[in-house]
């Protein structure tokens, strides 16, 4: 494996994220046979294991954006190298305790088209701790963080998440248990707060309006938000209507809480429990979308074109093991996809197996697969392509090779 130096210094972890970058290739010959036809490279980006739940965002400009919890708090780190190195990390939350636990709770990151830096969370939970949605931005490129303040007006929340357009427009979105109670057993209603003044200030809690959906929500599953260049928002969460445990996709514009429900999977999950495993949807260069999801014990992605709202594709891992969870997809300019996933139960403690595939824009897979190694099960990895069109997986796994 060949190891690229990083800056960082990785003797203290509370000073800094310390990030170490490895090309996931093995031999020469290894990687003639998997890479050919030009395809991506996939690269390691190591990041020390008291990092949790990175969270990572790549602007117009190619500057790396990422966010973490570390001690029980959110910090903020940015890279102009790919991930090569990181600068020195700026703690975002100013009050309270983040939570990060059961692996996928933690910070959560947008970045508006004007650069300016939004963050979401959600209160560590505790004995007596009432939870509230948190939010902070920063306008001088994470150099500082303002004052948290809470955008939802009820506790008790979870599956926190947020978006921005650049324009001024950010919308939170959070489900929370509240009148009326749901009849379905693990199920939350979906609520949102927005703003009009790029996060300065937001509106009143809203539940979300929707059409083709009740706005029942899985109750402890995270969620993911996402704007296009048009203004639009794909909110994605795990529904719990009639305790159905499949997918959806909620559209519409950034300034209107006005949500039109698409179908992702039609697996029939029907189950009386959550599955603590929300899904992931990223945008594509191209104007689509990619929604990773768990269903069954098994992930999956999909995909959405930029001119139609149909959900296509049911895409599975090569080898569909047995307790895959927390999964992303990420696709380059030319249409390659990287799905990155975990093998291993959700947990606040113990180990797990972080791999990846990659595949065509069609779900087809290239062959090329790999394990970035073994990483804290009550974490996940993350990804994103670079400004070279290779794949970068940010994650605490280390390999056997590289210990």
């Amino acid at each position: 494996m060949t190891t690229h130096p990083s800056a960082p210094d990785l003797r203290d972890s509370r000073a800094f994220c310390a990030l170490a970058v490895a090309l996931a290739l093995g031999t020469p010959a290894f990687a003639g046979s998997l890479f050919a036809a030009k395809s991506p490279a996939v690269i390691i980006v190591l990041i020390s294991p008291n990092c949790l739940v990175p969270d990572v965002a790549v602007d117009a400009k190619g500057v790396v954006h990422m966010v973490y919890g570390l001690d029980h708090h959110a910090h903020y780190a940015r890279a102009t190298d790919q991930g090569a190195t990181f600068s020195p990390p700026v703690r975002i939350d100013s009050e309270g305790q983040v939570e990060t636990k059961m692996g996928e709770r933690g910070p959560k990151l947008t970045v508006g088209s004007d650069g300016v830096i939004h963050v979401a969370w959600m209160d560590e939970w505790a004995p007596g701790v009432k939870t509230f949605a948190r939010y902070s931005r920063s306008l001088d490129a994470g150099k500082t963080f303002a004052p948290a303040q809470a955008v939802s007006s009820m506790s008790g929340i979870d599956g926190v998440t947020a978006t921005a357009d650049g324009r001024g427009h950010v919308a939170a979105f959070w489900h929370v248990m509240a009148d009326p109670k749901p009849a379905v057993k693990a199920a939350t209603w979906l609520y949102t707060a927005r703003s009009s003044d790029n996060g300065a200030t937001f509106g009143p809690s809203e539940k979300i309006k929707i059409t083709g959906h009740s706005g029942l929500a899985c109750s402890m599953c995270m969620m993911r938000a996402r704007t296009d260049a048009e203004g639009r928002v794909f909110l994605v969460f795990r529904s719990a209507e009639a305790s159905v445990r499949d997918f959806f996709v909620l559209t519409g514009p950034i300034a209107e809480n006005n949500f039109t429900a698409q179908l992702v999977n039609h697996d029939d999950w029907t189950i009386d429990y959550c599955p603590m495993c929300g899904p992931e949807l990223t945008l594509t260069p191209d104007g689509g979308v990619l929604c990773a999801f768990m269903s069954r014990q098994k992930v999956y992605w999909a995909a959405a074109d930029k001119t139609s709202a149909e959900w296509r594709l049911h895409v599975a891992t090569p080898a569909r093991e047995e307790n895959e969870i927390y999964p992303t997809a990420v696709a380059n300019r030319r249409g390659d996809v990287l799905f990155l996933w975990q093998i291993g139960l959700m947990a606040t403690k113990g180990n797990a197996t972080v791999q990846w595939a990659c595949y065509d824009r069609a779900g087809h897979p290239s062959g090329a697969t790999g394990t970035a190694g073994r990483s804290f099960a009550g974490t996940k990895a993350t990804a994103f392509a670079g400004a070279d069109d290779n794949f970068y997986i940010v994650t605490t796994a280390v390999s056997a090779a590289g210990r």
